[in-house]
């Protein structure tokens, strides 16, 4: 791989989100990239949407890195981290078409509804966290990442990351297990179950 890719200079360039750099950087590793994110997924395109979403992340955060030296290993965990994350979630999403398939329409059209109404009530709570908890539980709810792997690729603590998730799950509890609301105490079993994870 390209040695002059592993240096302070090319580490600043991609923190100032220099083109060039990022071009340069994408060509180089994305063979790379994509021979890891093909080990774990069948489709190609998919593959290669994770390699975009990662570089996308690194655009849009800025990149902390302890040394240049570790951009290449960053991003191929990045790549594989995201190709796991995207097998569970397609796990899920199977069971959950099963599921459906074992219940009768009837009741099915009646836990959609349900379903929708939770989900809304959920992203209205996830939504008014503050903003470093909301982007540390989406990271944690929705990508499936541990707390080490959120602190590494937001360049923060562990413990930051696990008080900032302490933060997040009290409000998140205050706010949707209000007894107030018209949610029966099922669904709201539901929306406990997935704020605790």
């Amino acid at each position: 791989m390209n040695g002059h890719l592993h240096t302070e200079e090319v580490l600043r360039a991609l923190q100032a989100r220099n083109v060039k750099t990022f071009a340069e950087v994408y060509q180089t590793f994305f063979p790379l990239l994509y021979s890891i994110a093909r080990k774990y997924l069948q489709e190609k395109t998919i593959a290669e949407e994770i390699i975009q979403d990662v570089f996308l992340h690194i655009w849009e955060n800025k990149l902390e890195l302890e040394h240049p030296a570790a951009l290449k290993n960053y991003l191929c965990k990045a790549v594989a981290n995201r190709c796991l994350n995207h097998l569970q979630r397609e796990q899920m999403l199977r069971r959950h078409h099963e599921q459906i398939l074992l219940t009768t329409e009837e009741s099915y059209v009646s836990t959609f509804v349900e379903e929708q109404e939770l989900r809304y009530r959920i992203y209205e709570a996830i939504e008014q966290l503050p903003p470093k908890c909301k982007q540390i539980f989406k990271l944690s709810r929705y990508e499936g990442l541990k707390n080490g792997a959120i602190a590494e690729e937001l360049g923060i603590s562990v413990k930051t990351v696990e008080n900032q998730m302490t933060i997040a799950l009290r409000q998140l509890r205050e706010t949707l297990m209000d007894p107030q609301t018209s949610f029966s105490a099922a669904a709201r079993n539901k929306m406990l179950l997935f704020v605790l994870g």
